[in-house]
């Protein structure tokens, strides 16, 4: 009894101590293993072009494939292998897009077309969407001679 009275203040902080330790690595494996996860949103391309119907603005988009992730690898190849032929004709599909699908803010229209461009090229039906980031709409005097953002 008097061995528990003496010490019961240093076994109370070693206890703490143990805990916290405890806690602390359990958090430190869980981040570990978030950071080795591999994101399923393979970049196809980043895209400029000017609809032929209106020669007055110029847009520029990223796309991204989003693939089955047990296919992640085999997606990621395939569209490194075929990435020109999939530029290839989405340029020209967008050189000739409907004006209409370019004010719709979903870009429900585009996405669908871009998608079945990819799914073409791809020949598995490995991506499961595609994504349009960093969208601009840009007026035509907005790039200089070269095709550069113009900075003012």
């Amino acid at each position: 009894m008097k061995l528990i009275r003496r010490y019961w203040v240093a076994a109370t902080i070693l206890m703490m101590v143990a805990v916290h330790a405890a806690v602390i690595g359990y958090v430190r494996s869980r981040v570990a293993r978030l950071v080795t996860l591999e994101s399923t949103a393979l970049e196809v391309g980043r895209f400029r072009f000017q609809p032929v119907a209106d020669s007055s603005r110029v847009y520029q988009f990223e796309l991204h494939a989003v693939v089955d992730p047990s296919r992640r690898h085999r997606g990621e190849q395939l569209i490194n292998q075929r990435r020109m032929e999939i530029l290839e004709d989405a340029e020209q599909l967008l050189r000739t897009v409907d004006l209409k699908w370019l004010d719709d803010p979903a870009q429900i229209h585009i996405r669908e077309q871009l998608m079945k461009v990819v799914l073409k090229h791809l020949q598995e039906p490995l991506v499961q969407r595609v994504l349009i980031t960093d969208w601009l709409e840009l007026p035509v005097n907005a790039f200089d001679l070269s095709g550069n953002l113009a900075v003012k």
